[in-house]
């Protein structure tokens, strides 16, 4: 009798441990959590908040599937509610919110880096020009660009459709200017890329 009680005490105090399939570390079953709530492949917490943390940070993305034997099942917002750490939890909710607005056909981001602000153009049909009414860029709302100040956007379209135009636009589209230098750079996770031209 005496025994079962301290195999019982013993057990309470110390969770049983098993392997992370991810890590192969052993863990408390405590720490082990299944990424869905769709499928049963568990995981360690840390594990599960390194993948999480690289898929947002990294990539962008907040469709995150489970990765264990291609599973692909998609975790739900309760899923990153239960398993994200707050901070990651605060992320995924940020660019939830930014993937859900850039969905809307009318809305579009302003593109002054210092001003993150976003708005509705119920005049696209009528005039591209979209002011924004946070800083007051002006910004092109049909190819989603700072104004192409002197062109229409058809002249835009057509230097675009040039490779040496298709070569500005990309730059223009996928790089911010630093602020210090003045040199556009190419930001991907922690590395910043300078773009010569």
């Amino acid at each position: 009798m005496q025994n079962l009680l301290r195999k019982s005490v013993y057990s309470q105090f110390n969770p049983p441990y098993q392997q992370c399939n991810i890590c192969c570390e052993e863990v408390s079953t405590h720490d082990l959590m299944s990424i869905t709530t769709k499928c049963n492949h568990k995981i360690c917490r840390a594990c599960i908040n390194r993948y999480i943390n690289k898929q947002l940070n990294e990539k962008g993305n907040v469709k995150i599937e489970c990765f264990v034997n291609r599973c692909n099942f998609l975790m739900g917002y309760e899923d990153m509610k239960r398993v994200a750490s707050k901070d990651l939890f605060e992320r995924y909710e940020y660019l939830s919110f930014r993937e859900a607005i850039r969905q809307m056909p009318d809305f579009r981001w302003c593109h002054n880096q210092k001003c993150g602000s976003g708005q509705e153009h119920l005049e696209r049909e009528i005039s591209p020009i979209m002011i924004c009414i946070a800083c007051g860029k002006i910004n092109c709302f049909t190819h989603d660009v700072i104004w192409h100040a002197g062109r229409t956007c058809t002249e835009y379209e057509v230097e675009k459709n040039t490779i040496d135009g298709a070569t500005r636009a990309a730059i223009e589209r996928d790089t911010k200017t630093c602020p210090r230098c003045g040199i556009r750079i190419y930001k991907y996770g922690e590395k910043v890329f300078l773009i010569l031209r």
